[in-house]
């Protein structure tokens, strides 16, 4: 019988129970692709993580795949975050002062992972995403499927601000409504939620509403990040990936005080009773182009358990 250990962990948040759940198999060189995928849909939470040795000539120190309980992803932001958290927890990782740089290989590449720590003790994980990808503007009709997609009317749209579609690693399309209520009102119509996805590329990981009027006073956005998965409507406690997106979405479009380095504080996961905070930073050129994106957060501790196969 194959025995593969696993840790639990819960990102972006300082209390357990919070943030989003995330299991990982830090040492998951004996398992087969298909047993990732079985184990992630065993686990049944939003992603399931499994390092491997880095390939040779990536550059990286370890590999890491991705998986939601059907598939094989590119990139996530918490998964990235609580993997690493971990590896270095175990001492797989050796803390160099107060800032240690690492390089992850995934799907969507070999991308920097900064682990931040004080007298040895990690404070926070941020994963170094890819440079934004600003891809189709969703206009009139368009808009209206998306709004009838989360049960809301096209009015809830932020007039200034059009949804649209964004990559640091993994695509979402970007919704900014006008107001709070209008984010707590979204939830999913699900046959025109798989109507409005035929807009969408096949690896989008569906519709991230947010806004620009938050529950804490500290925080710059509210949002929630809802997808589409065994035509069902789930909705997603801390996304790091859509988080990246909003946060060169918003620098983008001018729709926060914009500085070389833009800090923005998103808040998520309120409205199913696991609050989050996710840290981003948007660093920008003196001409206004976004040339590094950073989301982090601090991770926390939760179980360990052993899978047998």
């Amino acid at each position: 019988m194959k025995k593969a250990r696993f840790v639990r962990v819960d990102v972006f948040t300082k209390k357990p129970f919070g943030g989003n759940p995330l299991a990982v198999f830090p040492e998951a060189e004996g398992l087969t692709p298909r047993e990732m995928q079985l184990l992630a849909k065993e686990m049944n939470l939003s992603e399931t993580t499994f390092v491997v040795p880095a390939s040779k000539g990536s550059g990286a120190d370890f590999r890491v795949r991705i998986f939601v309980p059907d598939k094989e992803i590119p990139y996530a932001g918490h998964p990235t975050l609580g993997t690493f958290y971990v590896l270095a927890k175990e001492g797989r990782i050796k803390l160099k002062g107060p800032l240690t740089t690492v390089k992850m290989e995934s799907l969507a590449g070999v991308l920097p992972v900064e682990i931040h720590s004080t007298g040895g003790k990690i404070t926070k994980v941020v994963t170094v995403q890819n440079k934004p990808e600003f891809g189709r503007v969703y206009r009139d009709a368009e808009v209206e499927l998306l709004a009838e997609a989360l049960t809301l009317d096209r009015s809830d749209v932020h007039p200034k601000a059009p949804p649209q579609l964004v990559s640091t690693g993994l695509p979402w399309v970007i919704m900014p409504l006008k107001n709070r209520k209008a984010v707590e009102r979204a939830s999913g119509n699900a046959s025109l939620f798989a109507e409005a996805s035929k807009m969408m590329p096949k690896d989008v990981a569906d519709i991230y509403v947010t806004c620009l009027d938050p529950v804490d006073r500290s925080s710059t956005t509210h949002s929630r990040g809802l997808c589409l998965v065994n035509r069902s409507i789930v909705e997603d406690p801390a996304t790091g990936s859509a988080s990246g997106c909003l946060g060169s979405y918003l620098v983008h479009w001018k729709l926060v005080p914009i500085e070389r380095v833009t800090r923005i504080t998103n808040e998520q996961g309120y409205e199913i009773g696991r609050p989050s905070k996710i840290d981003i930073k948007v660093g920008t050129s003196k001409k206004g182009d976004i040339e590094s994106v950073r989301v982090g957060g601090p991770v926390v501790h939760m179980m360990d358990g052993v899978s047998y196969l």
